[in-house]
């Protein structure tokens, strides 16, 4: 309040810099939160497509249905790896027969942090569920 004459008026100087900072807190700040979180959630949602398909793929190449989820488990975690991602995140399941003309099909499953702060660790999460199905080749010769 300043003095004008022989009464006090009110002063309204000083608003902007308070705006200012709410404005930062509560706008930008968890919207650059979520920006920077953005890329992680894409990177496992493409990490678990390829992991299915690969093991799959896997399966629907080998000689038996255990030699083939072995080599699929291997393949899985590997593509894993190479994203950088811990095996523990990465659930896989297969599904199907290893017969002419039969189906197998791969559900993979990934743990999504909403949230990752560097030094810190991840804080909640969701999981991210893809499914790839590969067809055994009708004139496959199986042992």
């Amino acid at each position: 309040m300043t003095r004008r004459g022989a009464r006090w008026q009110p002063c309204e100087r000083g608003g902007a810099p308070i705006e200012f900072a709410l404005a930062v807190g509560l706008l930008l700040l968890p919207i650059a939160a979520l920006v920077s979180v953005f890329p992680t959630w894409v990177e496992r949602q493409s990490m678990a497509r390829v992991a299915a398909r690969e093991a799959a793929r896997a399966v629907v190449l080998a000689d038996s249905w255990d030699t083939g989820v072995l080599t699929a488990m291997e393949r899985a975690e590997r593509v894993a790896a190479n994203h950088g991602i811990d095996s523990a995140d990465l659930r896989m399941v297969m599904d199907g027969a290893l017969a002419r003309g039969a189906s197998v099909t791969a559900t993979a499953s990934v743990e999504i942090p909403i949230s990752v702060v560097p030094g810190f660790g991840s804080t909640g999460g969701f999981t991210w569920t893809v499914t790839h199905t590969e067809r055994v080749d009708d004139y496959r010769s199986l042992p």
